[in-house]
């Protein structure tokens, strides 16, 4: 069934970008392939399946949101489909409550529809929330983050609707005897949670037990600290955190050593209740559905005496999921657990017959594994994660027993709070212990052999996992068609990489200010050499990840010489942190004075890492950039004249006769003590505009005084802020300075040519 199950899933998966292709013809493709009968036949009639029931379930091509106004409030009936999460956990000042729904209908004035569209449900307040499975009417807001226009476009992210007050919601329907009980199950051992000790402080790396319990037992990382995710991304063990087939295996092998004394028959369904019941205190993970219903039928199979296959197992949570659900085929933990899990079933056991003749077999088995399971999710997560862990099959070696053992210890540590939380509290020591280890990933520097940053499209991702599969796979008989596969093997994937691997070569000086939405980055970079100026990021969230690392890699730059903080405000410093965990970082400039605490704490933490504290008349260069520092003084101390931003660090950054004014976040207190001061150097053809286009910035006489001809701003696309502000725009205008903004023209690159011409280029417009 594997093979028809793979057909499906494409089908599904195809339904999105063939919807101009009519519904009769796919009906027709399948009849045609069940009327084959032969294996290819069912396999055109299960890809027919799976475009049909997406295109029917979904109401394919329709855009199910389109025409809704993100600025008026909606009326939504929705379904709870997942256990709700504190938002506290998640460093939400307010508390709240996240859960995943889907939408039943939807209303906007007179606009009445039922679009199949899963959301994350946001409601206030730290009272419980309705039960797991509910039908809830609420009005509210729909949400979602509009994407970031850079060179390498990182596309909108998911649906939300946050609801305002708990007065905005009512139950409309209650939940069915599975996800009551299921609902239940959870809250209690929350509950048990709750009461067995104080949550795990994400500043502590020393007191994670609770939290990694959480994330192994439950599934909810939200309480790990995000240096630790990140630094598990980074080597690639942070499939390590998912709940799969690992645990399934561990609830099912304690139940059967428990009851090793009861008949084969009663031990067998008693490894049956175990794995249900786990799902239904979990929820509906993706990972864990494929994990339990593959153990599910393992066991069916063994009641009735007959051999359990692993990839008809497989096979059949793939149909059952894809049936249920046919947009989960675009979720990244589907596509990540279903095609590990074929590595392991299909090319791991290829792997390790033929390194047993060199290695232990063991070691053999162990190996292939964990290099085959990283084979096969290639494809998906290089295109998605922009890096290669090439030490990833070797550091898994002793990272899944450890995570075996953790996952041991963290269902004993429940079971006793579910028991006695005065007794899990005593505990909690133990539980840190085996925490701690999971720290070290988080401490780890990105040199290349630890994480091999690369900007790769899904085609040639895909090219990449068949030339690495011909020369771990290949080996015929024949010497000459031998050496033809691995010849044809390494040509594959040197043609993947080349393109990735010769990008950053050739770029003379330019400047590049990146979408980043509501913050600031400007890169600097003049062949091999770049410093990166402010990163923008987000209170909650790796900015750093999912939008630097590939804006940085579209440019070809695979290493910082410097990162510069103008001030610490998360918009700014934040991002710079994040990129730090993936990209090589040699200094960090910063101004005087900020303590060793916060995001400015973090940047000078930074291991390995040359700290450079700059101040008024301080110079550096990269390449041929040279930069002369305007402000701060040396002796400027936090809180002066209205805090951060005006201790912003101004540079004026000179290359081949241009010049450039960089402003960070800096207002009118501290545009006067630059004029006062260097008014001179202050004058630019090109002026970063400060806070955002904010109006507390850019006055009249910092404008005449610095009388650029092309002014950057950067901001986030419909941002609560309402930046720039029209009277700063109309100011700029007045002065016939053109604008360019983030937030309209997506990320903008100047390049700098000997000759005394600038080349402008705005990769990610038109928005």
């Amino acid at each position: 069934m594997l093979l028809p199950a793979a057909a499906l899933a494409a089908g599904s998966l195809l339904a999105f970008p063939l919807t101009f292709l009519p519904l009769s013809l796919w009906i027709v493709l399948g009849a045609l392939g069940l009327a084959l009968r032969r294996a290819s036949g069912v396999c055109l009639a299960f890809l027919a399946l799976g475009v049909i029931t997406a295109a029917v379930r979904l109401d394919l091509p329709e855009r199910p949101l389109a025409g809704f106004d993100r600025d008026r409030p909606v009326e939504a009936v929705v379904r709870i489909e997942g256990h709700w999460i504190s938002d506290a956990r998640d460093g939400e000042e307010d508390g709240g409550w996240s859960a995943p729904a889907r939408i039943l209908r939807l209303k906007q004035d007179l606009r009445v529809t039922a679009p199949p569209v899963d959301l994350s449900l946001h409601i206030p307040g730290a009272e419980a929330p309705p039960p797991y499975g509910s039908s809830l009417r609420v009005k509210g807001y729909l949400a979602r983050s509009p994407g970031f226009a850079n060179r390498t476009a990182v596309p909108s992210g998911p649906w939300r609707l946050r609801v305002k007050s708990r007065l905005l919601m009512a139950v409309e329907g209650s939940p069915g005897p599975v996800a009551a009980l299921s609902g239940a199950l959870r809250r209690r051992v929350d509950r048990a949670f709750q009461a067995a000790g104080p949550d795990s402080p994400t500043e502590d790396a020393g007191k994670q037990g609770k939290a990694l319990a959480r994330a192994l037992v439950l599934g909810d990382v939200s309480g790990l600290p995000l240096a630790w995710k990140r630094g598990l991304r980074v080597t690639g063990i942070y499939h390590l955190m998912s709940v799969s087939g690992v645990h399934v295996a561990l609830v099912a092998g304690v139940v059967l050593l428990l009851a090793g004394w009861l008949p084969r028959s009663a031990r067998l369904l008693l490894m049956l209740a175990a794995i249900a019941l786990y799902l239904l205190v979990v929820g509906p993970y993706p990972a864990l559905v494929r994990s339990a219903v593959m153990g599910l039928l393992a066991v069916l199979a063994l009641l009735v005496e007959r051999p359990p296959s692993p990839a008809n197992g497989l096979a059949w949570s793939v149909i059952l999921i894809v049936l249920d659900s046919p947009d989960a085929v675009l979720s990244p933990a589907f596509q990540l657990t279903v095609s590990a899990t074929a590595g392991l079933i299909v090319v791991a056991p290829l792997l390790a017959e033929r390194w047993r003749r060199r290695l232990h077999p063991l070691l053999a088995a162990v190996l292939a594994a964990s290099v085959a399971a990283q084979l096969l999710t290639l494809p998906w997560a290089l295109p998605r994660f922009y890096s290669v862990a090439p030490l990833a099959p070797l550091l898994n070696l002793p990272a899944v027993p450890w995570t075996g053992l953790a996952l041991g210890a963290s269902l004993l540590w429940t079971a006793s709070a579910l028991v006695s939380p005065a007794l899990a509290a005593r505990l909690l020591p133990l539980l840190d212990a085996v925490a701690l280890p999971f720290s070290w990933a988080a401490r780890v520097r990105p040199v290349p052999w630890v994480s091999l940053p690369v900007l790769i499209s899904p085609a040639a991702a895909w090219g990449l996992t068949l030339g690495i599969g011909l020369l771990l796979l290949a080996r015929p008989e024949s010497r000459r068609l031998r050496a033809g596969a691995l010849a044809m093997g390494l040509l594959t994937v040197g043609g993947c990489l080349w393109g990735p691997a010769t990008s950053g070569f050739g770029h003379g000086p330019e400047l590049a200010m990146l979408d980043v939405g509501q913050g600031d980055s400007i890169l600097l970079r003049d062949g091999g050499n770049a410093i990166l100026v402010d990163g923008g990021g987000w209170d909650h969230g790796d900015l750093g990840g999912r939008v630097l690392l590939p804006a940085l890699l579209g440019e070809g730059v695979r290493s910082l010489d410097a990162v510069v903080m103008t001030h610490p405000d998360h918009d700014h410093c934040r991002g710079l942190v994040d990129i730090a965990a993936y990209l090589p970082v040699r200094e960090v400039w910063l101004g005087p004075g900020w303590e060793r605490r916060g995001c400015a704490g973090q940047l000078m933490a930074l291991p390995g890492v040359r700290v450079r504290i700059l101040w008024r008349g301080r110079r550096a260069r990269v390449g041929r950039w040279r930069l002369t520092v305007l402000h701060p003084d040396p002796d400027e101390h936090r809180g002066t004249n209205g805090g951060t931003n005006e201790r912003s660090l101004v540079l004026r950054a000179e290359v081949l006769g241009r010049s450039v004014l960089l402003t960070g976040d800096m207002e009118s207190w501290a545009e006067s003590r630059v004029l006062d001061c260097c008014a001179a150097q202050a004058r630019a053809g090109i002026l970063k505009v400060a806070h955002h286009g904010s109006k507390t910035s850019s006055s009249e006489p910092f404008l005449e005084a610095v009388a650029p001809r092309l002014a950057l701003i950067s901001a986030g696309l419909d941002n609560v802020y309402h930046h720039p502000s029209p009277s700063i725009l109309d100011r700029l205008r007045d002065h016939g300075i053109r604008a360019l903004r983030t937030d309209r023209d997506g990320m903008v690159v100047l390049r700098f040519r000997a000759d005394g011409r600038t080349h402008l280029e705005l990769p990610g417009a038109p928005r």
